[in-house]
């Protein structure tokens, strides 16, 4: 009886640690980059480690993340995801590339001999539990590392892989497509790599940039599939996992996988299985989340929110409208339904957060994330400000710039931990219904609610970079109080709901604030003055348009677009009072007018609702310039592109143009060649552009970031890739940073062109554009490792040749001067 409490006990301390996913925090590690606990394991003799070399084993280790478990408890999270520990390729001279991050499997049964052994594992996920906290392995189906290849349909063998030509194990070694009984147990699909995307065929069937695809439709595959990674569960005892590339593999395979016989869910209860299906949608559609939705019905119980990740990106960070934010929340609260969506703003395969923008933007961004029903992930490092995707925290690793990164007293590291106890305490960050209730046309203001059994939450975010006006129209009560439970950089004030649930706020910039919708009231002063105006909701504006109106107040204040800082006094005679509206000031689109109503004293102040305009202008063009063809060899014509198949000549400028509609500013260049090797979501690849704009009128920068290579003087830097965009401003630009951010263009594909789209508020709306200058220069980016692609004598898969790190990173240039008279 006393054994069968016991039992019991265990199983219900069990269900209350692991229970409920969306509480938890969880903390994610690269494991070769977190800490080295134990030197002797870093060099098995085969060159495939160094401290210095990115592309190689650095020394972190399981035994590493044991030592630092305080550190991780500390920071308030309630487990560690980690990247995968089996025994990996060691280096593919195919590509000057090494396994130390865990995707290309030589064998899914053993521990990489670079992190430690079984028992390092056994006691990692040990001291974890004791720990109450969890730990989820990152584990990969679709592929192994890269051993063979189909070269101009010639089959080869990676013979100079790295520590052997094939996987290690059963039945995955049998990868010799030319012996005919290893062809004929089909362990892999015998294909070239993926060059098109958009065919179902290819995705499911074919290599991911060259790792050997495996052939799950086979029996036999998913059988040893699922038995390896059952064996982790009962060895190690792991409590869930993240699926790599779960998009590349057909979805009946999940269904076996989890749900089959013998299935990963009848292993353990409540194992989380969240799925890496990398898509975004476009602003304001849902095509992802459409597909996100199958793989819950297809055996996944969670899934990675990359939707919401490009979102947060491209509205909290990259300055543009944050209705397309308030969207996104809205089209979540169905998927939740479905299973629990693991939140980030940035992993490690991707660019850093904080690259290119400030710290108060990145606590913008994480303190956005604890506010949202979901499972947050802190992509480790991020608690001590890094900005290279996969530097080293420990002193001896890669990026670490020989120091340690452990300092729990560090500003950052604080406020996660006092972000994640605020979401802890607050059941609707967690459980909440998500309501938008207010959004702009612009960067500015976001305002929610967050609706639980247990509370009713609102959230007030201002994105932009100025104080924010608003008079928001809610569905409240008048007269209940709004307590203040959480003030990022804002106001701790309660607020009160006026008439008609209207509530007037002033939010300052990059301001955060959480308030507890209570059911206090109190009786609200009825200031209401008599008011005319001749612009009506939605009216369309071609032209200057005098707005006229009659009032009784004795002032008149009016806010465009809710710029605090764009109040303007009217003068008041007889009543009457009148002002221009000039549509080349503005962009196209949507626009708002806020007015504000005084008597005699401040307490006499009534708020209208706010008027909604429209600004529809013809395009002009400004510029138009051809480029030779073949130019794209470098400043001194030696440039080579690396060797690997994907490069064509895609950095070659053929021709660019530029107009205007309004304020706003677009741009269009056309390369020679538009590939999406990698399916990137703008859709091209293998080409940046950094695009330099010269205000006439003003001062700015020379160095160009990066690149090795100076101008005469520019303002404004626009940094595209096929993943993302950026507009810097000269200010707090050097050879090697880049300037402050200041919003994410708009970049489309349109008939061959690459179409990048400057709304005129970030260029601070001139009135004309008149002999600027636009230097437009290409090269290549490395996304992964967030920095621009190197350059030596000789080319390599992924180096440019005919040249050295201090020559200029410029493959092609382009200038082109405005006239707009």
């Amino acid at each position: 009886m006393k054994k069968i409490s016991i039992i019991l006990l265990i199983f219900l301390i069990s269900i209350f640690i692991f229970a409920n996913w969306q509480d938890k925090v969880i903390y994610f590690i690269m494991i070769d980059r977190f800490n080295d606990g134990n030197p002797l394991n870093n060099d098995q003799g085969f060159n495939e480690y160094s401290s210095y070399d990115g592309a190689k084993f650095s020394g972190g280790d399981l035994a590493g993340i044991i030592q630092k478990i305080d550190y991780i408890k500390n920071l308030g999270v309630d487990g560690i995801w980690i990247t995968p520990p089996v025994a990996n390729q060691w280096w593919d001279p195919w590509v000057n590339y090494g396994g130390y991050h865990g995707y290309w499997a030589r064998n899914f049964k053993q521990v990489d001999e670079h992190f430690g052994n079984l028992e390092d594992y056994k006691t990692l996920s040990k001291v974890l539990h004791e720990n109450n906290m969890v730990l989820i392995q990152d584990i990969v189906v679709n592929h192994v590392g890269n051993y063979f290849r189909f070269n101009n349909g010639k089959f080869e063998i990676n013979v100079g892989s790295v520590p052997t030509k094939a996987p290690t194990q059963y039945p995955f070694n049998l990868n010799d497509f030319n012996d005919p009984s290893q062809r004929e147990m089909n362990i892999y699909h015998w294909t070239e790599d993926i060059k098109d995307y958009k065919d179902p065929v290819q995705k499911l069937n074919n290599q991911l940039s060259g790792l050997d695809d495996l052939n799950t439709e086979n029996q036999i595959v998913r059988e040893v599939l699922k038995e390896s990674y059952i064996y982790w569960i009962k060895e190690v005892d792991i409590d869930g996992f993240r699926v790599d590339t779960a998009m590349y593999v057909p979805k009946d395979f999940w269904k076996d996988f989890f749900l089959g016989k013998n299935g990963i869910y009848s292993q353990k209860s409540n194992f989380i299985s969240f799925g890496e299906v990398w898509l975004t949608s476009k602003p304001l559609k849902d095509d992802a989340e459409k597909e996100i939705e199958t793989y819950f019905d297809s055996g996944f119980n969670s899934m990675l929110d990359f939707p919401l990740n490009e979102e947060i990106k491209r509205v909290i960070k990259g300055g543009q409208p944050t209705k397309y934010l308030a969207y996104r929340l809205e089209r979540r609260n169905e998927l939740l339904n479905k299973g629990v969506l693991v939140t980030f703003i940035d992993n490690h395969d991707m660019e850093r957060f904080l690259k290119g923008t400030q710290p108060v933007v990145l606590k913008q961004a994480l303190l956005f994330l604890m506010t949202i029903p979901g499972m947050p992930v802190i992509y480790y490092g991020t608690e001590q400000y890094f900005t290279e995707t996969r530097a080293s925290m420990f002193k001896n690793g890669w990026g670490s710039n020989r120091k340690d990164h452990f300092n729990e007293e560090s500003e950052i590291y604080s406020f996660i931990r006092d972000i994640i106890s605020f979401r802890k305490q607050h059941p609707a960050t967690r459980y909440g219904n998500v309501k938008a209730i207010y959004s702009e046309d612009s960067s500015g203001l976001l305002v929610f609610i967050l609706d639980s059994s247990e509370e009713k939450l609102l959230v007030v975010m201002n994105t932009s970079d100025i104080k924010k006006i608003a008079n928001m129209k809610t569905d409240l009560n008048e007269g209940t109080i709004l307590k203040s439970v959480y003030n990022f950089r804002g106001n701790s004030f309660d607020i009160t709901v006026k008439k008609n649930g209207y509530i007037p706020i002033t939010v300052p910039e990059r301001s955060l604030m959480v308030y507890e919708i209570t059911e206090d009231k109190v009786k609200v002063r009825d200031i209401k003055f008599d008011f005319k105006v001749n612009i009506k909701n939605n009216l369309t504006i071609q032209k200057e348009f005098v707005v006229e109106g009659e009032t009784n107040a004795k002032y008149v204040y009016f806010y465009i677009d809710g710029n605090y800082f764009s109040e303007t006094k009217l003068n008041v005679v007889d009543g009457k009072f009148s002002f221009v509206i000039d549509p080349y000031k503005f962009d196209p689109g949507e626009h708002k007018i806020l007015f504000k109503l005084r008597g005699k004293n401040v307490k006499e102040t009534q708020y209208l609702e706010e008027i909604s305009f429209n600004i529809d202008l013809q395009k002009k063009e400004l510029a138009f310039a051809l480029d030779p063809i073949g130019d794209d060899k470098g400043p001194n014509g030696t440039y080579l592109y690396p060797t690997d198949p994907s490069f064509k000549r895609q950095m070659d400028i053929i021709s660019a143009k530029v107009e205007k509609i309004g304020s706003t500013l677009i741009i269009y260049i056309k390369p020679r060649d538009l590939t999406t090797s990698w399916n990137p979501p703008y859709g091209f690849d293998h080409v940046t552009y950094q695009i330099f704009i010269d205000d006439p009128s003003k001062k700015g920068a020379k160095y160009l970031p990066y690149q090795n290579h100076e101008i005469d003087d520019w303002d404004f830097e626009i940094f595209v890739t096929g993943w993302s965009s950026a507009l810097y401003s000269s200010e707090g630009a050097s050879k090697n940073s880049f300037g402050n951010q200041i919003l994410s263009p708009d970049v489309l594909i349109e008939n061959g062109w690459i179409k990048i789209i400057i709304k005129g508020y970030a260029l601070r709306n001139p009135e004309t554009f008149d002999n600027w200058k636009i230097y437009i220069t290409s090269w290549d980016y490395d996304g992964v490792e967030s920095k621009f692609r190197p350059i030596n004598k000789e080319p390599k898969a992924y180096v440019i040749g005919g040249g050295d790190e201090f020559d200029p990173y410029i493959m092609d240039d382009l200038t082109l001067i405005l006239k707009d008279k």
